[in-house]
């Protein structure tokens, strides 16, 4: 099990691969998730060396404060792992959160050692979120979308009721072919910076990220791109079309027969479009 020490705290992370093409960062979800040391994402790792952590204040990373539960301090903490790893460029991808995380650092360290991004399931704006999840919510049975309605309106997100109505959302757009038999980690803290950041309900933020977007900025991009998305995905394709033509050259791959989890649910069709991608840098780069 490997660690990272630094300023803010310990980083738990995983690499696998040999050193070869350029490496690949992975970020997770959330926030307040984790990475899982067996991911599909390795599967990348052939020719390459990749590496997935768990931010800070979840899984095995060090416990953090309420203070630490924000967008900069996840950025300074990838930047001291990219340091502690010697990456002078690397491909920088994410899923989900992920994929804030990912732009946020871009945008705020210019660019610094990014040879290219690839988005998947982005979330670049809260309203986007809200807006097609609650488009999403009218293709739910009319009595499962009255008990999240009514939760919302009389604040029992909190409840038994609402928690199964959620599980049907996330059965058709979170993790639409979840194995019978799939535990969920335990994750009391990274649970607790979620709700913070974000809210109790993957439709409802209503935490520090309520009023995030940074759509205006995507066209500062200067790097090969890729946004990706799942057909019943709660981060739609529709959405991540728009998202795809506010940056210059920016190519879009959406992934039949699945939602949100795409790694879990279709990994040979996300790889099927990630590796021609980084062929393609790595080639125009020599």
């Amino acid at each position: 099990m490997a660690f990272v020490q630094h300023r803010l705290g310990k980083t738990h992370y995983t690499r696998k691969g040999r050193s070869g093409l350029t490496p690949i960062i992975w970020l997770h979800g959330g926030p307040g998730g984790m990475h899982q040391p067996d991911s599909n994402v390795f599967r990348l790792a052939a020719d390459r060396q990749v590496y997935c952590y768990t931010q800070l204040g979840s899984g095995k990373s060090s416990k953090t404060t309420k203070k630490l539960w924000k967008i900069e301090t996840f950025v300074a903490e990838l930047s001291y792992l990219i340091d502690a790893w010697h990456l002078w460029e690397f491909h920088l991808m994410g899923g989900s959160w992920g994929t804030t995380l990912a732009l946020e650092y871009y945008l705020r360290k210019r660019g610094k050692g990014v040879k290219s991004l690839v988005f998947q399931s982005p979330l670049f704006s809260t309203r986007d979120w809200k807006t097609d999840g609650r488009r999403l919510i009218k293709g739910l049975p009319a009595r499962t979308r009255r008990i999240i309605e009514t939760c919302h309106d009389i604040g029992a997100t909190d409840s038994a009721v609402y928690k199964k109505a959620m599980g049907e959302y996330y059965d058709k757009h979170v993790y639409r072919n979840k194995p019978k038999k799939e535990k969920r980690p335990v994750n009391p803290n990274g649970e607790a910076i979620y709700e913070y950041m974000w809210g109790p309900a993957e439709f409802e933020p209503t935490g520090t990220l309520r009023g995030y977007t940074r759509v205006a900025d995507l066209s500062k991009i200067k790097v090969p791109t890729l946004v990706i998305c799942g057909q019943h995905d709660e981060a739609t394709p529709e959405t991540g079309i728009r998202y795809a033509n506010k940056i210059p050259g920016c190519a879009f791959a959406e992934i039949r027969d699945a939602s949100h989890v795409i790694w879990k649910e279709k990994p040979a069709s996300i790889l099927g479009v990630i590796k021609p991608f980084l062929k393609d840098v790595d080639d125009s780069n020599g």
